[in-house]
């Protein structure tokens, strides 16, 4: 009765708006028509309300198809119980380049990835499976190889197919929707996103570019190549990947690289299996001081036969390490360490290096430590991990989630509600390469299975 009345109540609202519109068009321009669309809303929720709770169908989102999203989708559909009903998976994607994301979106052959084809693979039980996908496809890349990034956005593409083919086989419905989400409300135990109620959603838009316009990803580099200097913001892979593009274009002036330390990436160095060190600070190390554990790490590198064996052997135990810092430390490790950590942690093949060694011998690139302001400048200085898209502030808006304790990322704040990779940023740190996101999707889709066949 409360809601028939409430349908009654709304509807005499609208007819009123549209009799007096009809008499004085001047009044209620909007109002009838507004009143309406929310009565058809309520209307289209309680009976997508009532085929849920009447059928045995579990409804599943997945916001954002980049890699990360992309591997949900793949763990899902193939981990999936039939006895738990049947199930539907709506993916919601603004961007055209399904599942290759930004850097596998290049165009590029000589962009390659900064991980080993070995380590690459994106099934979480088979960290060789990118690898052995080489190998079936009659590519000859070794396994202490850096593949074009080009050649793993087909491989991301094949594990589509994969997916949709087991979807099919499990007789699992998958629909797409391109377009971009731009709020998602709780109703009940449920999640409404575009006119459809979800059992669990998967936020898995990833991270905004810091300056989209400047950025070395939303630029065409060919329109730079008349100026007799090109300046970059930026040290890191992505300025590699901006000079490896240039040269590749045959570009003749200066090319300059400014950073606040002036500091490149550092090459990978490939190591015999047998040559491995203790991780340099243990769990109990995160109550030092900042200075102590950066003194104490700093150390251990230079002990060990090369610094990288130390960096590698940190390596799974950054995020428990991470967890277990206050805030206070993060923020200043973030403020005072995190450039130096990232040129020495994300390395760049050695065949990239030597190019831009080279380069700087014959004095075609300069790196300039410092500020700059006063240039035209592309941006190559990665990721703003604590963006406010309108997404993200309705999320906090509608208490689904709120930003970390460094405002570096966002928590869930709901059951079934789940963020995957870079979003993470401030609460997991080593949360974006490939074995990293592979392993954290893995687990969010173990999680809504139980939830979904319980």
């Amino acid at each position: 009765m409360g809601h028939a009345l409430g349908f009654a109540r709304d509807s005499l609202i609208a007819f009123f708006c549209f009799f007096t519109h009809s008499i004085l068009p001047f009044i209620f321009l909007t109002t009838g028509s507004s009143t309406t669309k929310k009565l058809l809303n309520r209307i289209n929720f309680r009976t997508k309300l009532i085929n849920l709770a009447t059928t045995n169908e579990k409804h599943v989102a997945i916001v954002g198809f980049g890699m990360s999203g992309l591997i949900a989708f793949y763990n899902l559909v193939k981990n999936y119980p039939a006895s738990s009903g049947k199930l539907v998976v709506r993916i919601f994607e603004k961007s055209p380049s399904l599942v290759k994301g930004t850097a596998y979106s290049t165009k590029n052959p000589n962009h390659l990835l900064n991980v080993l084809a070995s380590r690459m693979g994106v099934v979480e039980e088979d960290v060789e499976h990118f690898f052995k996908w080489l190998c079936r496809k009659g590519y000859s890349y070794q396994k202490t190889d850096f593949v074009p990034r080009q050649i793993f956005g087909i491989y991301l593409e094949d594990i589509l197919q994969s997916a949709l083919k087991i979807a099919e086989e499990k007789n699992i419905f998958c629909e797409f929707r391109s377009k971009e989400i731009s709020e998602i409300t709780e109703r009940g135990n449920y999640f409404w996103i575009d006119g459809d109620l979800h059992h669990s959603c998967i936020l898995a838009v990833g991270p905004q570019l810091k300056d989209s316009k400047k950025s070395f990803w939303r630029n065409d580099l060919e329109n730079y190549l008349s100026d007799e200097e090109i300046h970059i913001l930026g040290c890191g892979l992505t300025a590699i990947d901006a000079v490896i593009s240039l040269r590749d274009l045959k570009y003749s002036g200066k090319i300059f690289l400014h950073s606040r330390r002036g500091i490149l990436s550092k090459p990978h160095k490939i190591f015999d299996s047998q040559e491995k060190v203790e991780s340099p600070l243990s769990l109990e190390d995160s109550d030092l001081t900042l200075s102590q554990i950066f003194r104490k790490f700093v150390n251990a590198c230079k002990k060990a036969p090369d610094w990288r064996l130390a960096f590698d052997a940190f390596r799974p135990h950054t995020q428990k390490f991470w967890m277990a810092l206050n805030a206070e430390k993060k923020k200043r490790f973030l403020r005072h360490c995190f450039r130096l950590w990232n040129v020495h942690r994300h390395r760049c093949p050695e065949s990239q290096f030597r190019v831009v060694e080279e380069m700087i011998k014959s004095g075609k690139l300069r790196i300039e430590k410092g500020r700059v302001t006063d240039k035209k400048l592309i941006d190559c200085t990665g990721f703003d991990y604590g963006f406010e898209s309108e997404l993200i502030k309705n999320l906090v808006k509608n208490n689904l989630v709120k930003f970390d304790e460094i405002h570096s990322g966002i928590i869930p704040q709901r059951e079934n509600f789940y963020v995957t990779a870079g979003l993470n940023f401030g609460s997991l740190f080593e949360i974006t390469a490939a074995p990293d996101i592979s392993l954290h999707c893995k687990r969010i889709v173990d999680k809504i299975i139980l939830s979904l066949h319980s």
